[in-house]
């Protein structure tokens, strides 16, 4: 079947929404499938490259100033190029990922063509809201981000989302169904296995405990917290804190750390290539995370693949992954006591991590990348059963038809 994942972010871009469609979309290809995907282009040009070895359809777009790494579509050109995309690559299931600007748009001409179409929400408003000023304003702000995503996603036959927790949070704003699968994540690439040496000499770390965080430096993340605590626990043990990723919050943090004293114990690496980030995983022994606004958090996912113990935030989905002094450690948000004895247990205690990583080895079978291709590839052909064939006949004809009338 012809597969086509829409989404308003996408590589060079990192994130969630990216990770999930280039792990899932090769292996839907290996399976015999034809995959592409629509996205943000990196110029105001219609563009067509290759990522990952998938098609993908560059959406004439300009960068947001106060955030460079988002783009947004050129509207007076999107409907158009959506035709020709739709009209050349004829899909059989199109597989949205957001409710912005892009997707919206392909499910308002999809109210005519009704080719079979699902959504994925990686959607939390606090990931857009965490920079507005004042509770009133933010809720206000909120509500209108929530009333956006029922509109788009209310007009899919199915919507997932990674976890329980997150399909809890949607199942009463929406009529469509709701079904929770994994975004998945590769076994094979993220195990405790590998020489480390290189990665060791590379980023300068040292030979003491290491306490990880992976993920962007922005304010909803909370890793202010994860400072605090660990200058706290440095009075009783040496150890180094690895915090690897970018953001609009790194400044602030490495300021923040120097005026904590404990700058000598903190490495900020910056931005890390695919290829490194397994083997900083490996070299680690406990993994953290403060953010309270997670579907799913892939770098817990990959710590635990690693074999590590997780100190997590007990909000949003990491209480679902992280299970209470089983492969890990659950504090309240802003708790920088409990942060502090958690990463002392684990860190003073190495028979007990890797107990804990041992844990982190068996909840993890759940996530694996393929049992999820394979429970998308079982949803999309359901989707293909309950649309009336003809239905789907008319749909490509008047794509087609709509592609050829923009051409003259």
């Amino acid at each position: 079947m012809r597969i086509l994942f829409v989404s308003d972010t996408y590589f060079p871009h990192i994130n969630g929404v990216y990770y999930f469609v280039c792990r899932i979309g090769p292996l839907l290809q290996q399976s015999g499938h034809e995959v592409g995907v629509v996205a943000p282009s990196s110029t105001t040009q219609f563009t067509r490259t290759t990522v990952d070895g998938l098609d993908v359809f560059g959406i004439p777009s300009v960068s947001i100033r106060i955030y460079p790494k988002i783009r947004v579509p050129i509207p007076f050109s999107l409907k158009k190029n959506l035709q020709q995309i739709i009209g050349e690559f004829r899909p059989d299931i199109i597989h949205i990922q957001d409710h912005f600007s892009i997707c919206a748009a392909v499910v308002r001409m999809n109210r005519t063509l009704k080719i079979p179409m699902i959504a994925t929400n990686h959607f939390m408003p606090e990931n857009l809201t965490v920079l507005v000023q004042g509770k009133a304003l933010k809720k206000i702000f909120e509500n209108f981000l929530w009333k956006g995503f029922s509109k788009v996603f209310n007009e899919v036959s199915v919507v997932t989302t990674p976890t329980e927790t997150g399909a809890r949070l949607i199942r009463s704003r929406l009529r469509s169904r709701v079904m929770a699968i994994s975004s998945g994540i590769s076994l094979d690439e993220f195990s405790p296995w590998g020489n480390t040496a290189n990665t060791i000499k590379k980023y300068g770390i040292p030979k003491k405990p290491v306490l990880l965080y992976v993920g962007r430096l922005d304010p909803e993340k909370h890793i202010g917290e994860i400072l605090q605590a660990v200058a706290s626990a440095l009075s009783h043990l040496d150890f180094c804190l690895l915090i690897v990723g970018t953001g609009i919050s790194k400044t602030s943090l490495e300021i923040q750390s120097r005026q904590l004293g404990i700058s000598d114990h903190v490495i900020f690496t910056g931005f890390v290539p695919d290829e490194d980030l397994p083997f900083l995983y490996r070299l680690s022994h406990c993994f953290i995370i403060a953010s309270i606004a997670e579907l799913l958090s892939l770098s817990t996912l990959q710590a635990m693949a690693t074999g590590l113990p997780v100190i997590a935030v007990n909000a949003g989905a990491l209480g679902e992954m992280v299970k209470d002094q089983q492969n890990g450690y659950l504090f309240g948000q802003g708790d920088i006591r409990a942060i502090t004895a958690a990463v002392l247990d684990i860190l003073s205690n190495p028979d007990k991590a890797v107990e804990m990583g041992r844990k982190s080895l068996e909840f993890i079978q759940s996530h694996d990348i393929h049992n999820t291709t394979k429970q998308f590839e079982s949803l999309y052909h359901s989707s293909l059963r309950l649309s009336p064939p003809h239905e789907k006949g008319v749909a490509e004809r008047q794509v087609v038809q709509k592609t050829q009338l923009g051409k003259k």
